[in-house]
């Protein structure tokens, strides 16, 4: 790039403007899909795994190597946990705060957490 190129600030870029004014795409499959919509398609497969970890179908020692069983159970909670944040996005949660000062004393602080059934996205 010459210095002809480059304007006051710097840069090659107009003051105010971007390289990239589209921003990343936020398609990513072959088709165009999003990973949220890619995600989704993996659900039925996702709960499947939980559901099978749950029910104690999956991770039942194994008489060579009894740990193996255990971590591959937890690899798989694992991935299944992200497919379903990445599809259908973390539950919601918020925390309400009620904080009081009376008198001289040290303050009452009275936290709730809530958290919703289902995800949202």
């Amino acid at each position: 790039m010459t210095d002809a190129k480059k304007k006051a600030n710097g840069s090659s870029w107009a003051k105010g403007r971007s390289g990239n004014p589209g921003g990343r795409s936020p398609r990513v499959g072959p088709n165009g899909e999003t990973l949220a919509q890619l995600a989704r398609e993996h659900t039925a497969d996702a709960l499947a795994t939980l559901v099978a970890v749950c029910n104690g179908e999956v991770g039942k020692p194994d008489k060579d190597n009894p740990k193996l069983t255990i971590i591959e159970a937890k690899d798989r909670i694992s991935a299944a946990n992200a497919i379903l944040d990445r599809g259908w996005g973390k539950p919601k949660e918020s925390v309400d705060i009620d904080a009081n000062v009376k008198g001289t004393g040290l303050p009452v602080i009275n936290l709730t957490v809530t958290r919703s059934d289902h995800g949202g996205a």
